[in-house]
């Protein structure tokens, strides 16, 4: 029989380890959202368990994308408030580049989860989504300021739009590569990363460019 979490330690515990086994199942098929008996299955619990933390697939696919949200802000949150360390842009870059390793499922997911918000999310709960993302990019642009103060709240969005425009552009499908056969597109690079951070630097280097009154 399986004991039912009571205190908030462990409810906390069964809750990552839903999130960890939908997240696997994620990174196994991406193109396909696993039913909730599955990510059960995987998790080691009931299917009623499930619904215990997550009210659908849906709501339980967007807080993996809000664990994974919450984990790149506090890592470069950590980063530019480390005391008497200056940051750089190649520090900022840095960041940007190992969280993106770290989390292979982010890209992908992070796409799907903006059409869910649209569509089969309760608009309340998006509302609660975007209110605690808003609340961390506002965090973060006051602390990535004591270093390059011409950081705003656009500018990060701007920088976010590049990282899923860039990605749905280059990511690997099988019209990609028939688009490449037959030179419908440029083949120069395959490197995501290389391409992303080149455009990450056009950006921030002419944002945060002074210009002077002549």
């Amino acid at each position: 029989m399986q004991i039912r979490a009571t205190n908030p330690e462990d409810k906390e515990l069964r809750r990552e380890a839903i999130l960890d086994a939908a997240e696997q199942l994620w990174l196994a098929q991406p193109d396909r959202m696993s039913n909730v008996a599955e990510i059960a299955s995987a998790a080691g619990l009931a299917k009623g368990t499930v619904y215990l933390y997550f009210r659908s697939k849906e709501e339980l696919f967007l807080a993996i994308h809000e664990r994974h949200v919450n984990t790149f802000f506090s890592r470069m949150k950590a980063r530019a408030n480390q005391t008497g360390l200056p940051m750089t842009l190649d520090d900022l870059f840095t960041v940007n580049r190992q969280f993106l390793l770290d989390f292979p499922a982010f890209l992908p997911l992070a796409t799907l989860c903006h059409g869910l918000l649209e569509r089969q999310i309760p608009l309340e709960s998006a509302f609660v989504f975007e209110e605690h993302t808003y609340a961390q990019l506002e965090e973060l642009v006051q602390a990535l300021r004591h270093h390059f103060p011409q950081s705003t709240q656009a500018l990060m969005l701007q920088s976010y739009a590049l990282f899923l425009g860039l990605w749905q552009l280059m990511r690997p499908s099988p019209l990609k590569e028939l688009m490449k056969e037959r030179s419908l597109v440029c083949a120069c690079t395959d490197d995501y990363l290389l391409m992303l951070e080149s455009a990450l630097k056009a950006l921030w280097s002419g944002a945060l460019m002074t210009t002077e009154t002549p």
